[in-house]
């Protein structure tokens, strides 16, 4: 295995990811590209302009930002090479072009965000890239 894509929204299951993500990679010694994908937020307002949208542009940025954040801090001390990429749009379909692109081994990814960026990246995220992903992939369960 020489490359592993692993795909964050930001929840508690993206800790989860991450370590799974961590443990596989050690053993291969694999690239590892960590990405998250943010949606923009549209607000339409005649009071407030374009100003609230940037407004939540930028927060929401700063926020996927220190996701990947996280993703460096796991992978601290780690062999192989980490890239971390932080995409704009639809979040099934970002993660599959960037698939599609980088041709990973193994896709890693959550079942389910139930929180963060839970809003952009939910389950419904998981199954479509599950069924159009030319990839393996591995889906990390939320313990019950």
């Amino acid at each position: 295995m020489k490359k592993i894509l692993v795909a964050i929204d930001g929840s508690d299951m993206s800790l989860k990811v991450l370590t799974k993500a961590r443990q596989i990679a050690d053993k291969f010694e694999a690239e590892v590209l960590v990405m998250t994908v943010v949606k923009k937020l549209r607000v339409t307002n005649y009071y407030t302009g374009g100003e609230l949208n940037e407004q939540m542009d930028k927060q929401v940025e700063n926020s996927a930002k220190k996701i990947l954040e996280s993703a460096q801090e796991i992978f601290q001390g780690y062999k192989g090479k980490l890239e971390t990429i932080l995409d704009y749009g639809e979040p099934a379909e970002e993660i599959l072009v960037l698939a599609e692109r980088e041709k990973p081994d193994l896709l890693i990814m959550g079942s389910r965000g139930l929180g963060g960026f839970s809003r952009v990246m939910l389950g419904s995220v998981s199954t479509k890239v599950l069924h159009h992903v030319t990839c393996d992939m591995l889906i990390v369960r939320n313990e019950k």
